[in-house]
């Protein structure tokens, strides 16, 4: 039965079909370009050019105004070099929108390339023309040009529109960088003094941004330039804080110093700019200097707060003199030879740490002078009462610093076992091991010299497993020496367990300084057990024993029968060479001879860590450096 349809319902049927059909087909149209844009894009990045390039063309052709279609297009003829197709299509989208900035940008790029510069410096300048007061136009039109390689362009775009803005302090971190690119160190380094015109607090990023050329001594002289340039056009406390730093980075700490001096006097601050130079030296080893830097902010109206850190710097300075006197030049190496510490050199070093102990007691600064008083005491006079007597004011003085007293226990264990007592020493190290609040490096320092005690005394088994549990910062001072000590006992704890105790006994009587005594037993262990793999060790320590104790010719023919009878096996002949070196040159005063070792160990061993010494050294003896 049929059911009649009244001419409205039926226009709406229809209506409705026509929509439901529409919805239908762009529902089945939209899945279609999606998945063939998306196989473009694996295309492309499968490198099928050429097939990629096709399906973007196909899709911008159905759908002209999609963007991504047609950089896609645009991005694959580039890659295939077909310019001439791609400035087609970009003409065809400029006679829609001619002022798309964008548009006319790339236009340049493919012109570029397509080996038409002239034409593509025209593209760039009529991008910048659509809004030449913009300072993003010089922006686009630049960042194209860098792409593009072309850094002087770019360079000379920023300051085109440096001016058409009207603003000479736009763009200053965008022509530093490209500046450094193009090694114009001094218009780099003027640019960002621009910045630091702009932003004043910010010093330290400047001096982050300089360090990138700083290192290298024509970049740090052309900053140095214009540094001093814009002090003389006006005198400004942060050109003179980026000034010392230039002088620091080129390690010239005196003009550095006379930059600080100036500093202070502007800043006002009473010496506590001198200071800070003061402590800057110090920490790179220039202590001449630092000392000067110190006294000169302790004869000035420094702050009282301050007083206390200047005075022990300045002690500890003066110690840092004793003990390496030139450094200017090369640093003297702690040499195995007899020099027994006079007490002299230490007098004024000593005066100056008790004058902080007098002036400031009860304070981290007299705890640590007590600290260093000790050590000087036991590494340079051997005083071992005094030493221990220092060590234990430290407490007295300030017993709150728990870092420090760990130091102290460190030291003072070192001291009871050159006494003998290595009881004691060994409960003093049992203080630091055992000590929640310790360093890590104090708790593995501390293991690291119960392993020794163990050693000295025998169980050797008990010292590796010691020294195995040990978690070494490679940085800290006794790391080597616990490595060695590792590796020794590994060697020979049950290869040769009697020539392994009776060395034990030897290196504890070396500890007490007993050297006669020590190089007595290193010998007999030399004859007693030529088999041992230690041999080469005992003779290593005779020899350096020798020259401790001014005995040069026997340290030299023991050095020679080291290099002689173990020239094939022995891991120590370039230190053995080395130390030979330095009994010539040092001891005996033989120069050519020493030279003559230092050559010897850069032939036999070039891949010693001990090559640029000898080097060092070799120029040195023969007058090429002072």
């Amino acid at each position: 039965m049929m059911i009649a349809l009244s001419p409205l319902v039926r226009a709406l049927s229809v209506t409705a079909l026509l929509l439901s059909l529409l919805a239908f087909s762009a529902l089945s149209q939209t899945p279609d370009a999606t998945t063939k844009f998306r196989l473009a894009q694996s295309l492309e990045q499968a490198g099928e050019i050429e097939r990629a390039a096709a399906l973007y063309n196909e899709l911008l052709t159905k759908d002209p105004s999609n963007f991504m279609y047609f950089d896609g297009v645009q991005r694959t003829l580039l890659a295939l070099k077909r310019y001439d197709e791609a400035i087609r299509l970009i003409d065809e989208r400029l006679r829609k929108s001619p002022n798309d900035q964008n548009l006319r940008t790339l236009l340049g790029t493919v012109l570029y390339r397509a080996g038409r510069e002239k034409e593509a410096d025209e593209a760039w300048n009529k991008a910048i023309a659509v809004a030449p007061s913009n300072p993003n136009s010089y922006r686009l039109a630049a960042g194209a040009m860098i792409e593009n390689r072309l850094l002087d362009k770019a360079i000379a775009a920023y300051r085109r529109g440096r001016e058409s803005c009207n603003d000479p302090m736009l763009f200053t971190m965008e022509l530093s960088q490209l500046l450094v690119s193009t090694m114009d160190y001094k218009g780099a380094s003027q640019e960002y003094l621009r910045w630091l015109e702009q932003n004043p607090a910010q010093v330290g990023f400047v001096q982050n941004r300089m360090a990138l050329f700083s290192y290298k001594p024509d970049g740090r002289e052309a900053a140095i330039e214009v540094v001093r340039s814009a002090i003389d056009r006006h005198e400004d406390i942060r050109l003179y804080e980026l000034l010392a730093w230039l002088y620091m980075e080129g390690r010239d700490f005196n003009g550095a110093y006379d930059v600080y001096q100036t500093i202070d006097r502007l800043s006002g601050s009473n010496g506590t700019g001198i200071l800070s130079f003061a402590d800057r030296a110090f920490h790179e080893g220039v202590f001449d200097l630092a000392a000067r830097a110190y006294k000169a902010a302790l004869d000035g109206p420094l702050p009282a707060q301050r007083r206390p850190g200047a005075m022990y710097g300045y002690a500890s300075s003066l110690k840092e003199m004793a003990v390496m006197p030139d450094t200017s030049g090369e640093n003297k190496p702690d040499l195995p030879l007899p020099a027994p510490e006079a007490h002299a050199p230490y007098a004024n070093v000593l005066t100056a740490y008790k004058e902080v102990i007098q002036r400031y007691p009860r304070t981290e600064f007299a705890a640590r002078s007590y600290l260093q008083i000790g050590l000087i005491q036991y590494e340079k006079e051997f005083d071992l009462d005094g030493a221990l007597a220092s060590f234990d004011r430290v407490k007295n003085e300030n017993p709150g610093i728990a870092t420090i007293s760990y130091e102290v226990a460190l030291k003072a264990g070192q001291v009871l076992t050159a006494r003998g007592d290595t009881a004691a020493a060994k409960a003093r190290y049992l203080a630091v091991a055992r000590a929640p609040s310790a360093t890590p490096d104090q708790s593995d320092e501390a293991n690291f010299r119960l392993a020794e005690l163990e050693y000295f005394s025998g169980r050797f088994t008990d010292a590796i497993q010691r020294l195995d549990s040990l978690s070494l910062n490679l940085k800290a001072d006794f790391a080597n020496d616990a490595l060695a000590l590792r590796a020794f006992l590994q060697e020979n704890a049950t290869t040769a367990p009697q020539a392994l105790a009776a060395c034990a006994r030897a290196d504890l009587l070396a500890r007490q300084r007993k050297n006669t005594e020590a190089i007595a037993l290193f010998q007999e262990i030399v004859r007693k057990f030529p088999q041992a793999f230690l041999v080469d060790d005992a003779l290593m320590r005779t020899a350096s024993l020798q020259a401790r104790s001014g005995l040069y010719h026997e340290a030299i023919a023991s050095y020679d029968t080291l290099l002689t009878r173990f020239k094939e096996s022995s891991v120590s002949l370039d230190r053995a060479r080395f130390q030979m070196g330095e009994v010539y040159e040092l001891g005996l005063k033989d120069t050519t001879h020493a030279i003559a070792c230092y050559e010897k160990l850069l032939v036999d061993h070039p891949h010693s860590v001990l090559v640029e010494q000898a080097r060092s050294r070799i120029r040195r003896l023969r007058g090429d450096i002072q």
